[in-house]
This record gives structure tokens, sequence and C-alpha cells, in this order.
């Protein structure tokens, strides 16, 4: 049945709809990655074919919500991918930080572009306290975080997490950088918090930040067309500093 619905899914359809009375331009979308949030939008809500998810997603605002949230996949926790956080911190931030005291400026400017609930941009700043230590002071830090799910950056704001989100966590961090509250729920502490700006963004439309020192944008671009891909990454380099 899964297969009968993909393949009878009119994507053009969904994409004209959104951006004609919603004002929403999906249209930079993988087909593919649109197809299967619709099937599974249409296996959640009955439907029985597309024609009857269309009519639906038409007459119920709440459903266009579900939809779009849908298409945010909230997946991620603290230090995804270890080793690449490690080669992250050496050849990055370690870097970074040593050419702002050679060069006597105090200001880290970090953007984490797609941050979901706020497991990336807390993870850096955890590595920019752990390099810095209470040097960290003597600097004027801030992560930008963004994403287009309001609700996931309601979420980030709160800063609380399962232990399963913090399974890459190493321990003497976890002790140092986050709180038990109950009910196997850990609280980012305020410390980390301090440094994270979030707020919505649509890298598809909505405008750069700029003057950035670095720009962290994983697990993004696979919901992207290849020419997407390139207007956001020729956008990056112009936010970049030099």
């Amino acid at each position: 049945m899964r297969d009968h619905l993909a393949s009878t899914i009119n994507v053009d359809l969904i994409k004209d709809y959104l951006r004609r009375y919603h004002g929403i331009d999906v249209f930079s979308y993988k087909d593919d990655f649109l197809r299967r949030r619709v099937r599974a939008r249409m296996i959640a809500t009955k439907c029985r074919d597309f024609m009857e998810y269309l009519r639906l997603l038409r007459t119920d605002p709440h459903e266009v919500k579900r939809f779009l949230d849908d298409m945010s996949i909230n997946v991620s926790q603290f230090f995804r991918d270890p080793h690449i956080w490690e080669k992250v911190k050496t050849l990055v931030f370690e870097e970074l930080i040593e050419e702002k005291r050679r060069t006597g400026r105090r200001t880290i400017k970090i953007w984490s572009a797609g941050c979901c609930r706020g497991e990336e941009p807390y993870t850096i700043s955890i590595i920019l306290h752990e390099i810095l230590g209470a040097e960290i002071n003597n600097f004027f830090i801030t992560i930008i975080a963004t994403d287009i799910d309001e609700d996931a950056l309601e979420s980030a704001k709160e800063g609380i997490y399962p232990r399963l989100s913090l399974t890459s966590v190493p321990l003497p961090l976890l002790s140092k950088y986050f709180m038990p509250v109950g009910n196997g729920l850990y609280a980012v502490k305020d410390h980390v918090k301090s440094l994270v700006k979030f707020m919505v963004h649509n890298l598809l439309k909505d405008p750069y930040p700029l003057f950035l020192d670095v720009i962290v944008c994983r697990n993004v671009f696979i919901y992207f067309s290849h020419e997407a891909q390139q207007r956001v990454l020729e956008r990056f380099h112009r936010s970049l500093n030099n």
C-alpha cells in the first residue's frame, strides 16, 4: 500500500498550494523527501489517497503546521559523532581562539544553522567553556542558533533533555554542564545557555547573519535540491569573516 501511495503523490500540487496560499516556498526541497513526508502524513491522517490528503491540507490549517513540522526532522544529540567534534574542537575552535588572542580581538560569533532542539549549539558552548575555562569571561561570545521549527526552538530554550540525548557526552562533562531534574531528565546549566541565542530562521528565504567566525550546519543539506545547496553555500560564504 505504501508503494502505491508514493507513486500517486503529486508533490507539485503540494508545492503550488503552500506557496500560493501560505507564502511558503518548498520548491527547493527534494521531491523524494517531500513525497516521504506526504506519505507519512497520509498514513497518520488515514487518508485513502493523495487527493483526499490535499483536500485536508487545504481545509485544515493545523494539518499545514503538522506537515511543515514533519519536514524538520528533529533527531539529534549532544556531541553527535564525537570524533568529528574532537576535530572541530582542535582544528576550528582552538585555532580560532588562538587567532583572536594573537590579534587582540575578543568577539566570537558562531552560527548553528538548523539547530533542532538545541543539542548542537549547546555542544558548541560546552566546547568553548572547556577551551577557555575562566578566560571565557574575557570574550564576547554569541552562538546564534536557528531552525524553522518553532516548537523545537521552544524546547531548546527550555534546555531539558532525556538521558538518551546525552549518550555521547563524556561523564566528566555530564556533571559539569548538566543538572539532573528528575524522571531521567537533565537540564543544561545556565552558564552554557547564556552564550546561545535562539531564533526562527528559514535558510531558503530569510536574511543571513553577517560577520561570522564559524558556521555549523549538519544534516540539513540532505533535504535540499542541489541548486538550493549551492545557493545556501554561497550565502554562507558571504556571511563569514575573511
